[in-house]
Formats: structure tokens, C-alpha cells, sequence
């Protein structure tokens, strides 16, 4: 096939003859002039851009909140979206609609169409329980004149109060397509609906951009332009969407959305859970994919210590079959890692982490969500009955060329020692021996040094208690309002 098929607010697209390199956003407002969609900073930061997908690549159906300034004509083939414009019914408003009205969140106006469909996907969620998801669910969007108590009113209002059309929207049977092969001058776009199609593509055109969620590459497209012409996009394999619990480790898929990875792991692997709670804005999180994140090499990477602290393994796969690695053997040196060109990142193997070991992990970043992080790290520590230290692995980000780099002198430093303040305290002065990062806009040399090395000092602290704790939220502001 070799036209992108959709539907937009129930009506059903056939797209050809655009470049694949527009995003959603300027399709929505350009081609369609469905202009309530607003264009704010073009690089999934401000939620102005927000809409809806019906997605049904995982298990049950259900409705996510996307950017879309940063999905790509391409990713819309087989999918069901929604905006602004499409969740009322003639005079009849949506009631995330009434409740902006009635809670006054809403006063220049240019965030409220992102801020409303980001409600219609809480109103449409029965899994917000814990205080920390009705903040989450609007970390993604930007609010410069209201300001954010009604709008969190309005949340409070709606979530999980969807019972309308909308609800029999969501499991109508998803409508099946082809296999798309798009072509446009010299752009072509692979987007195969199994993982067999996609590795026979890998394999015969290796210089292809691979795309998930595009949350990365999106950016580099928005600003800089395409450095490819061919692209294979993975967004349409159920079979890289899995993840499973097993008796000894945890299966994830390599496109398995942030966004339930971080719920899957609450209580199975704390340490992933944990650091995705802040790894970005929910948007973001209803898109990207670990892969994405591990195989762009970024130095500053938050999921990177997490694999590399924890041993776990990367699943790579190519017409010659399967193979695993570590993630230190994964990753090769800046932006670099062992990967075949006709390989493709297909999933994840986190082992089951020993109940009596510690682990926890930490990001330091200027906002609380939606930022890159200054520095970010995983620490796991085993101790034998007399608490002397038998394994350690201290990973970091932002503090080396290399993503989830390991602080091996500190590591030795600690083995066979007792696991006390002191020692731990003289370990912490170790860091200085095992990296020297650079000062850039987001930190000195010299803050990243000294956050390092107090985070370890805050784990020994952290997990006097609770050796595998979950991070409890704690608000930046000083009044604390209930939710």
C-alpha cells in the first residue's frame, strides 16, 4: 500500500502526495485547517499541539495523549485520532469542555485546546489512584496566564468519568490495513505490520532511519531538517509492544510505550519505575519507547544507568536470529554501540532484583518534569549477613561521554567494606577519581561532581529502611495542596 490511511475525528483520510516528513501538527492546520490545534514550540515542550489516539498496537484499546508536532505522516497509517474540534456533538459540549468552563482554567485560550485533550484522556482512565497521576497527567502542558489550580480542579472533576459515545469509540474492532511503503520524491517510508517484514527491511536497507515514536528524531526534523530518506517505522508491531513477568526476570518490548512501562514496573522493577516517573512529559511517555532512548547513545540518557546498574540484558535480532548482550557491552564509546547494521533492538531482560539487595534510582534536572537532567543515576548494592559489600554497581548519566557509565574505583572502593556512613561517605570522594564532566548550560563540572557524589551519600540514607524504595512525590513549591 502505498497511501496512508486514517481517520480524523470519525471522518476517514487517505493520504498521498505529502512529504513524510510533515508532522500532524501542520497536516492538522494546513492541509485539513483544523486550526484549533495550536503550534507552540514545536519540540514536544508545551502541550499546545496536544491530541488523541485511539491506540490499539497493545493489549486492550484505549486513548493517549500525544504531541503532535512531533508525529509524522507515516505513524497516522491504520490509527483513529481526535481533536479539539471532534469531541463535542453539535451544541452539546464534551464535559472536560464544562469543566474548563466552570473552574475558570481557561484566559487567553492558546493552551486550552492541549489542556483539553489531555483531560479527555483522564476522563477516559480508571487507573489514576495515587496523588502523583492527576499531576503527571498534565506535567506536559504549559499554562503561562490561568495558572495550574483550576486547571487540576478540572482533573480532579474528570478523571475516569468518560460515559459517553466516546467509551463505545474505544472498542469499536480496530480497522485492519496493509503494510505501508510510502513514497514521496526521494523519501520512502517502510511501516510494516510484523517484525519479520521489518527485520527483511532492516536487512536490505541498512542506512534507513528506524523510528518508534519519533519523540527524538521528531526534534532533529522539526529544526534541522531530514538527515535521511529512508525510514523504517516500527509503530504498527504488536509484537514489540509486550511485556511479560517471568519467573527470574522481566520481558520488555523494545517499543513498549514509557508510559506503561513505568506502570508495569511500580512494584516489579522500582528502580525503572522510579526514574520514568520525571524522564519526561506524559505526552512523551504515551509515545517514545525504551528502545528509542537506549539506541540514540545519549550521554545524558535516564534510562541507560538503570540497564547498566541492574545487568540487564539488550535482545538485538536480525534475519540470523537472536542475540543478547549486557549493556555495557552494548554500548561502545559516544553515540556508538554494537549494534549490525541489519539488526534491530527488539526488547529488554531485567532480572528480578534480590529483595535484601539495594536499589534505587536518582535524576537531578532544573524542572521536575520535562527537562534533561544534569545528572542522573542507579546504584545497586548486595551486602552478606555481617552488611559487608559483595557486589556494586554505581551507573551514571551526564557525568561521561558514554550513557549509564559505571564509577568503577568506587565500586572497588566499597567491595568487602561494611556498608556504613563512613565508608560510604569515603566512597562518595571517590567519584572525583572516576569522572571528570564537562560544564555545559545545564551544569558545572564542578555542580555535577558534587551532586554525584551526594547521591550516593543520599541512597545510603534513602535505604536504611527501604532497600528498593518508590519515589514519593514532593512538590517544588512550598504550599501543597490536596489532590
Amino acid at each position: 500500500m502505498n497511501r496512508i490511511r486514517c481517520m480524523i475525528n470519525d471522518r476517514r483520510y487517505e493520504i498521498e502526495g505529502l512529504p513524510p516528513t510533515m508532522s500532524l501538527l501542520h497536516y492538522l492546520r494546513d492541509e485539513l485547517h483544523l486550526t484549533g490545534t495550536k503550534e507552540g514550540c514545536n519540540e514536544g515542550d508545551c502541550g499546545a499541539c496536544t491530541v488523541i489516539f485511539r491506540d490499539d498496537s497493545g493489549g486492550s484499546p484505549r486513548y493517549r495523549a500525544v504531541n503532535s508536532c512531533l508525529v509524522y505522516l507515516p505513524m497516522l497509517h491504520g490509527k483513529r485520532i481526535y481533536t479539539i474540534e471532534g469531541i463535542s456533538q453539535g451544541n452539546e459540549r464534551h464535559l472536560v469542555q464544562e469543566s474548563i468552563l466552570s473552574h475558570y482554567a481557561s484566559q487567553c485560550g492558546y493552551c486550552t485546546p492541549g489542556v483539553s485533550m489531555s483531560l479527555f484522556e483522564a476522563a477516559y482512565r480508571h487507573d489514576m489512584k495515587e496523588p502523583w497521576q492527576f499531576v503527571e497527567q498534565m506535567a506536559g502542558n504549559l499554562c503561562r496566564c490561568t495558572g495550574y489550580r483550576p486547571i487540576m480542579e478540572c482533573v480532579r472533576e474528570v478523571a475516569g468519568q468518560g460515559k459517553d459515545r466516546f467509551v463505545d469509540k474505544l472498542y469499536e474492532p480496530a480497522e485492519g490495513v496493509e503494510t505501508l511503503d510510502y513514497r514521496y520524491e526521494d523519501f520512502r517510508c517502510y511501516v510494516p505490520n510484523t517484525l519479520e517484514e521489518a527485520l527483511d527491511f532492516r536487512a536490505s536497507h541498512v542506512d534507513a532511519q528506524v523510528v518508534s515514536g519519533g519523540t527524538d528524531v521528531g526534534v532533529i526534523l522539526n529544526k534541522v531538517g531530514a538527515r535521511a530518506h529512508e525510514f523504517l517505522f516500527l509503530c504498527n508491531i504488536r509484537e514489540l509492544r509486550q511485556m511479560r513477568e517471568e519467573s527470574d526476570k522481566l520481558v520488555i518490548g523494545a517499543t513498549a510505550r514509557l508510559g506503561d512501562v513505568e506502570m508495569f514496573c511500580q512494584d516489579r522493577f522500582k528502580p525503572l519505575g522510579r526514574i520514568l516517573r520525571f524522564f519526561s512529559a506524559h505526552q512523551i511517555k504515551q509515545i517514545a519507547c525504551m528502545a528509542g532512548s537506549v539506541c540514540g547513545g545519549s550521554p545524558v540518557g535516564d534510562i541507560a544507568p538503570v540497564l547498566a546498574a541492574t545487568d540487564s540484558r539488550l535482545c538485538l535480532q536480525s534475519p540470523r536470529g537472536i542475540r543478547k548482550l549486557a549493556f555495557e557491552d552494548f554500548i561502545l564509546g559516544y553515540r556508538k554501540t554494537s549494534m549490525e547494521p541489519d539488526e534491530l533492538l527488539v526488547g529488554f531482560e531485567l532480572p528480578k532484583l534480590d529483595p535484601m539487595a539495594r536499589c534505587a534510582s536518582y535524576k537531578i534536572s532544573k524542572r521536575q518534569e520535562l527537562d534533561i537532567s544534569s545528572c542522573s543515576c542507579t546504584f545497586y548494592v548486595e551486602t552478606d549477613e555481617r552488611d559487608v559489600v559483595t557486589c556494586a554497581r554505581f551507573a551514571y548519566g551526564g557525568m561521561a561521554a558514554v550513557p549509564g557509565a559505571r564509577a568503577r574505583r568506587t565500586e572497588a572502593f566499597i567491595l568487602g567494606k561494611v556498608w556504613n556512613e563512613e565508608n560510604v561517605d569515603e566512597a562518595a570522594r571517590q567519584i572525583g577519581e572516576d569522572f571528570h564532566p564537562i560544564s555545559d548550560f545545564r551544569a558545572s563540572a564542578w555542580y555535577r561532581g558534587e551532586v554525584a557524589a551526594n547521591l550516593l551519600r543520599g541512597f545510603y540514607v534513602e535505604t536504611l529502611e527501604d532497600r528498593q524504595p518508590k519515589r514519593l512525590y514532593r512538590p517544588a513549591s512550598t504550599l501543597q495542596l490536596e489532590i
